[in-house]
């Protein structure tokens, strides 16, 4: 099988799991919403920071 569909496949594997685990588990839903969640905060503000850096570089 080709590299790629054996990265899809686990990719897909991976989701799968934390999907169930979510739903089964509430404790699981809330410790991935605030990652999700804390992550694209982090994200966001790094994101800004950086243009901000370079806007003050000019």
């Amino acid at each position: 099988m080709d590299k790629r569909i054996n990265t899809l496949i686990f990719l897909v594997a991976i989701y799968f799991t934390i999907a169930v685990t979510m739903t089964l588990f509430k404790p699981v839903q809330q410790f991935f919403t605030a990652f999700l969640f804390g992550i694209t905060g982090v994200g966001i503000f790094l994101m800004f920071f950086s243009l901000w850096l370079l806007k003050d570089k000019e």
